[in-house]
């Protein structure tokens, strides 16, 4: 009866030692590994909020410098967000407010080791407008999960050379090209051709903010 009883009694530490075992198995380790190694590790998520306006006329000057009413919001301008990789990461519209919000997944940026945080490039376009390239834009730089970026987008006109605007110190044909290279991506197509003014001919029209 004794010797049963221990029998039963090794019987029962050796299937315990073998859950145990089996608990800890490459099988889970694996599936732990797969879970450090996710997108989460390096990269980062954040809802980035953006604002698009155009300047009033007549504001910037001693007698009406700039204030909230110098700004007047652009609906419907498209925004691209393109990562360090060069990756499109989103491209959407602004609402009436000329605001536009997106939660966007992006690689952390080396640059930055203290910091959990990405950098983006930001293309926008919009009808009646030229275009604004901003470079840099940070996401998550705070660590609260949030990004944001001011958009000033200067008007079409007849008598000035229309061209794109960007804050960086690259060449503009450098930056041209990487416009039209993005906007191709996308499926953007240049805005209805205007009249330039006497002395000026056609206008090299921007891209509109319309998909083909």
């Amino acid at each position: 009866m004794k010797r049963k009883l221990y029998v039963m009694l090794v019987i029962c530490l050796l299937v315990s030692a073998y859950t145990a075992f089996a608990d800890s198995s490459p099988t889970n380790s694996l599936s732990l590994g797969n879970i450090e190694a996710s997108p989460t590790r390096d990269r980062v998520e954040a809802i980035m909020h953006f604002k698009v306006s155009s300047v009033l006329d007549g504001y910037g000057t001693k007698k009406k410098p700039f204030n909230d009413e110098s700004f007047n919001p652009i609906p419907n301008a498209r925004l691209i967000i393109i990562d360090c990789k060069g990756k499109i990461a989103a491209n959407g519209l602004t609402d009436s407010k000329g605001e536009w919000r997106i939660k966007i997944n992006t690689p952390i940026d080396p640059h930055f080791p203290t910091k959990n945080m990405g950098v983006v490039t930001v293309i926008t376009v919009a009808d009646g407008f030229n275009e604004f390239i901003k470079f840099n834009v940070p996401v998550n730089e705070h660590g609260d999960g949030t990004g944001k970026a001011v958009v000033v987008l200067r008007p079409v006109k007849p008598d000035v050379r229309n061209e794109p605007s960007f804050n960086a110190e690259f060449h503009r044909f450098t930056v041209f090209d990487m416009l039209d290279y993005y906007a191709k991506q996308v499926g953007l197509v240049k805005q209805q051709q205007i009249q330039g003014a006497e002395g000026f001919g056609m206008v090299d029209m921007p891209w509109s903010a319309t998909l083909r």
